[in-house]
């Protein structure tokens, strides 16, 4: 047994001191967090930000247009993705015949029910044609899509992503994701 006034016993206490105060400054820390939901915007300077403008490319093949547009220093702006202009095309990468096995390749086959024809705007498989409607979002390395089908009497719309490394092609939909090889 060791006398309260021993050396012992004070070691002992300042240990015990000493080992409570990490557990003190997380409780101060914890009561100092603010409510990350308790923050003030103001609308009216977040509104009213500035556009920074570019100095003129004159390496440009159009730098007479932007020279034109010059005047005032502050450049056209180009016209958003998907605004109607142009109809959405399937990047060439993705184009071509691809087939789950390598029987889907051989065009002398009658039943190559895994093979898929991407052209520019158009999915082909054994027994559905799809064409695509609009451009989704995606992953730099990958195309997405929103495509209407029609086979066998129906009709049907569906996302798909494709994703290329090499000559494997990745097909996903909500039924899955599918592998394909480039056809020679």
């Amino acid at each position: 047994m060791t006398h309260p006034n021993s050396g012992e016993g004070v070691v002992a206490g300042m240990i015990q001191k000493l080992a409570s105060l990490p557990l003190l400054a997380l409780a101060l820390v914890a009561c100092q967090q603010e409510d990350p939901n308790n923050f003030a915007i103001d609308e009216g300077n977040a509104l009213n930000g500035s556009i920074e403008t570019l100095p003129i490319d004159e390496s440009s093949p159009n730098n007479d247009e932007a020279r034109a547009d010059a005047g005032d220093n502050v450049a056209a702006p180009s016209p958003p993705p998907g605004d109607g202009t142009s109809a959405p095309t399937i990047p060439a990468q993705y184009r071509g015949r691809w087939g789950m096995t390598v029987n889907d390749c051989d065009p002398s086959r009658s039943d190559a029910k895994g093979l898929m024809t991407v052209g520019e705007k158009t999915l082909t498989f054994y027994e559905s044609r799809a064409t695509l409607k609009e451009q989704r979002p995606a992953i730099a390395t990958s195309f997405s899509g929103r495509f209407a089908f029609t086979g066998e009497g129906q009709k049907w719309e569906r996302v798909i992503t494709f994703t290329r490394t090499g000559d494997t092609l990745k097909r996903a939909d909500e039924e899955g994701s599918f592998t394909y090889k480039r056809c020679a």
